[in-house]
């Protein structure tokens, strides 16, 4: 497992997903239980308790399983991000961890109180509420109206975006980005392939670079 996250950074984590200062960021952080996962581990539901954790470091997400070995992906989660008991998982889904990573986790009961108590952590669990709901439905647009080799575009488009340079980091894993897009392993690396020679991405010791979004971006529809 990769080192614990430094202190400094876990504060500037929590206080950029609450919105609120350094002083008041330290305060929550105090209040939850700081925890290491690895690599394939559920980190939700837990048989034991209810609780809302932040991701810290590492990428996780909530997929649904189907009886027939069907996966259907949902969200994924990165640092600064909640997952549990108050942000909507549930059902016959289940969070699990892409990555080795960390995470601040509360008690139901805690998390309440501090979004009763702090208006801004309230805020900050609608915002990632309503952010979600919004990915969904457009992935649900993207399902139902785009063609496999569109919806891989649109997901390294989307992912490419999360970074300033347009770099996607760490290199995706292309059994794990087949599934996010309902599709299959040799078809995400075919398309993937293809978008190499045709110079759209490129890639990297450290990820893979969208040279030409607007390019990728035509590929959509």
């Amino acid at each position: 497992m990769p080192p614990a996250e430094p202190v400094s950074s876990q504060l500037a984590i929590i206080a950029a997903a609450f919105g609120c200062g350094e002083a008041l960021a330290h305060t929550i952080g105090g209040l939850g239980r700081g925890g290491r996962h690895g690599r394939g581990q559920v980190l939700y539901p837990l048989p034991d308790r209810e609780e809302t954790a932040l991701l810290l470091a590492g990428l996780a997400q909530e997929a649904a399983y189907g009886r027939e070995g069907g996966v259907l992906v949902l969200h994924q989660f990165g640092p600064g991000e909640f997952y549990g008991s108050l942000v909507g998982q549930g059902g016959d889904g289940q969070v699990e961890a892409l990555s080795d990573g960390q995470a601040l986790h509360y008690g139901e009961d805690t998390m309440l109180r501090l979004m009763e108590s702090y208006g801004g952590v309230a805020m900050a669990i609608a915002r990632q509420l309503s952010a979600r709901l919004a990915k969904l439905r457009q992935r649900m647009v993207e399902a139902t109206l785009l063609s496999t080799t569109g919806r891989i575009c649109a997901e390294l488009l989307r992912l490419s975006r999360q970074a300033e340079d347009g770099v996607i980091r760490p290199l995706p894993v292309l059994a794990e980005l087949a599934q996010r897009v309902q599709s299959t392993r040799e078809t995400a690396s075919r398309t993937v392939s293809q978008l190499e020679r045709r110079g759209i991405i490129q890639r990297r010791a450290d990820g893979l670079a969208v040279i030409a979004p607007h390019r990728l971006e035509e590929m959509v529809y």
